[in-house]
Parts: structure tokens; C-alpha cells; sequence
């Protein structure tokens, strides 16, 4: 969701399209996490009644693909209300990079030099755009990873983020612990698949 947003609003700066994320995310940067899932539950759950608005499968679920189907059901709405809650830092920083590259002088020597707008875009503008957004990506994934305690909460999901803060409630420093130490090893994970993608947009910081 973040990287569409972030290009449609960087390379069509100061038009609707630019206007439209913006206004985007000023409203998903301004509306607080918790509020914001307790309404998407509220609308999409009380409301239409199109997902459900608890648990992780249904009590009537039959059979390995109706589990599967049930879980995958359950996943939709609190996946899409997290997935827009926090795109905003990574389309903001998007659009400050391709603003910023569109006027660097590597790119107007490729324009002078007649190359297609499109691959002046593609191959210099938005590649090196998106290396602060490859840095923070361990960090990203490891948020994605280990889960969110506020919209699993919320939720009522069982979840490793809720699973972290009944452990804190109940004082189980066992679970406690061991949930500590998995979040440490997908930090690095993490951080490992975000050096490994930032080699793959520069090969210049590629080890020799």
C-alpha cells in the first residue's frame, strides 16, 4: 500500500494525486492506533458485519481448508486496519526522496541526454529513493513479525502481541522471557533481510 502511495504522490507532486495521499496521511498520522482499529471494528464489524470481530477461527470451522479459510477471514480486517495505520512514515518518506532526486544533477544529465522519462523514473529517481525505506525495513519486518499488541488486543487475536501482555498481566516471566528472546532473534532477521535488500538496490555497500 505504502510504495504506490509514496510514488503516486512524489512523482506527480502538487497534483490531485499528490493532494489525495496527503490528505491520506495526515488523517492516519493524526488518528491514534487504538481509535482507529475501534472504529474500523465498530463499522466493518458491528455495523455491516462483514468480518468478524474476534478470535482467530470459528467455532464451527470443519476440515484443514475450512480452518485455513476461517483464520484467512479473520486476518482480513485487522491486517488491512494495521497495514493503513502505518504506511504513513514510509510514504512520507518516499515522496521526500523522490521530490528530493527529481532535481539532482545525475538526473537532469540523464534527461539532457535524451533518456525516456520513464526509465529516468525507474532507474535513477525511485531506486535511490527507496534506500531509507530498505534501512528501516528490519524494523518494519520485525513489527510485522512479532505482532501488535494494541490491535490484538483489541481484537481479541491470539496473537504473540497479546500473548506479551497477558504474560506481563499474569506475571508469567517464563513465557515473558522466552517471547523476549524470539522478538531479539526477529530483530535480527530482520535486519539481516533489510541489508540484504539495501545490496540489492545499491550494489555499492555489496561486500567485495
Amino acid at each position: 500500500i505504502a510504495i504506490p502511495l509514496g510514488i503516486a504522490a512524489g512523482r506527480y507532486q502538487d497534483q490531485w494525486q499528490d493532494q489525495a495521499v496527503q490528505i491520506f496521511t495526515y488523517f492516519t498520522l493524526a488518528v491514534p492506533g487504538f481509535v482507529f482499529y475501534i472504529l474500523g471494528l465498530w463499522l466493518f464489524g458491528f455495523v455491516l458485519g462483514w468480518f468478524p470481530i474476534s478470535g482467530s477461527v470459528s467455532a464451527n470451522a470443519a476440515g484443514v481448508w475450512g480452518v485455513i479459510g476461517s483464520r484467512f477471514y479473520h486476518m482480513i480486517l485487522p491486517a488491512i486496519l494495521y497495514s493503513l495505520i502505518t504506511t504513513t512514515s514510509i510514504v512520507q518518506y518516499l515522496r521526500t526522496g523522490i521530490v528530493d532526486n527529481k532535481v539532482e544533477d545525475y538526473v537532469r544529465t540523464a534527461r539532457s541526454k535524451g533518456v525516456p522519462e520513464d526509465v529516468v523514473f525507474h532507474k535513477h529517481i525511485l531506486r535511490n529513493s527507496l534506500l531509507p525505506i530498505a534501512a528501516s525495513l528490519g524494523t518494519t519486518i520485525t513489527r510485522l513479525l512479532s505482532g501488535s499488541m494494541i490491535i490484538e488486543s483489541v481484537f481479541s487475536y491470539p496473537g504473540m502481541g497479546k500473548l506479551f501482555l497477558d504474560s506481563i498481566s499474569q506475571r508469567d516471566y517464563t513465557t515473558l522471557t522466552a517471547l523476549i528472546l524470539i522478538f531479539g532473534i526477529l530483530t535480527l532477521l530482520g535486519n539481516l533481510l533489510s541489508d540484504i535488500i539495501m545490496s540489492i538496490i545499491d550494489p555499492r555497500i555489496r561486500i567485495k
